[in-house]
């Protein structure tokens, strides 16, 4: 009787996909997702007899996940949905097929609107987003939320296994905090994801941000309060790995990745036991940029900030990795 109560009163954040303007949430009823997922199974009743693998990024926001994510999804034998939420609707009490359904539904119409979040597409060209004839991987992007949820509800990894059946991994993405941290400073308010919509990238954007630097719409220094969300994200996902063994887990480090992106997803596909082709491979490479801007030096630190997160990421072992990086110049 409770959880039908929550699903009549309670709402779930799903992303509102508008093409290149794509970036804000809409709150939907959970009975309508749910009525949603309840449908789309009925008319497709084997559509995930095949799946094997059910994948949950466990990350932070701005590491990276989210390219990752689709470059997962281009992949023939897996669909992984795009900010969908998937571990909230765990925590909510929907069904596993329930949320099967609104995961390929999400990958279809994200597709649909050219793969486009803040103003970057993740669409990787003549390849399998949206569909799959031999669907084995099913997942969801949405990691800073898996390890909001797994904060709020310390049962949430127990409730998982009890409502998805097949095998559950886990990938963790890890950017330097540095440029972690930063980022988050300068998205704080969203003003940054609208020049970046605008702007896209270049002198046009560097100068614009600047601009609203100095207007003070977007964060010119670090934000304490984005260094005290940064520790409890590295608190809990320190927490949920005491609950997961170490064959659930692979850990990735964008750096790494994005440097070496056909080594990279290789092992991202055999970790999820789906093989890669030499065409997949060198298409989703193409989506990946080389090197990285350090978001760090966009934004004036303290040495009192500076020293908290070389703190947490000696306090972490999957951070361990930046600590011969931990310089702002």
């Amino acid at each position: 009787m409770s959880q039908l109560k929550n699903w009549v009163t309670k709402t779930h954040s799903v992303p509102l996909f508008q093409h290149e303007k794509s970036r804000r949430h809409s709150e939907i009823p959970i009975w309508k997702l749910a009525l949603k997922g309840t449908l789309s199974n009925i008319h497709k009743p084997k559509a995930f007899s095949r799946v094997d693998n059910f994948v949950q990024f466990l990350s932070f926001p701005r590491s990276g996940h989210s390219l990752i994510g689709s470059l997962l999804d281009a992949h023939p034998n897996a669909i992984v949905s795009h900010e969908l939420d998937a571990m909230g609707l765990i925590h909510k009490g929907l069904s596993e097929k329930s949320i099967y359904a609104l995961i390929e539904d999400n990958s279809k119409t994200f597709t649909q609107h050219g793969r486009f979040w803040n103003g970057f597409s993740y669409e990787v060209k003549n390849q399998h987003h949206g569909y799959s004839d031999s669907l084995t991987t099913i997942g969801d992007k949405k990691g800073d939320w898996a390890v909001r949820w797994f904060n709020k509800n310390p049962q949430l990894i127990t409730k998982l296994r009890k409502t998805v059946k097949n095998k559950i991994r886990w990938v963790l993405v890890t950017r330097n905090p540095l440029d972690n941290v930063a980022t988050l400073s300068l998205r704080k308010n969203r003003t940054y994801d609208e020049v970046r919509i605008q702007h896209k990238s270049g002198d046009l954007f560097s100068a614009e941000l600047k601009s609203k630097q100095e207007s003070g719409k977007i964060a010119a220094s670090v934000q304490d309060d984005m260094v005290k969300d940064y520790r409890l994200l590295c608190n809990t996902i320190s927490k949920m790995q005491n609950e997961l063994a170490d064959e659930e887990v692979l850990h990735v480090v964008y750096e790494d990745f994005c440097e070496d992106p056909e080594t990279g997803l290789s092992r991202i596909c055999e970790f999820l036991n789906i093989d890669p082709s030499a065409d997949y491979l060198k298409s989703c490479s193409l989506k990946v940029k080389p090197s990285l801007h350090k978001s760090r030096k966009r934004v004036e630190w303290s040495k009192s900030q500076i020293d908290e997160v070389k703190e947490i990421a000696q306090n972490h072992e999957f951070l361990n990795c930046y600590l011969n990086d931990m310089d702002i110049k």
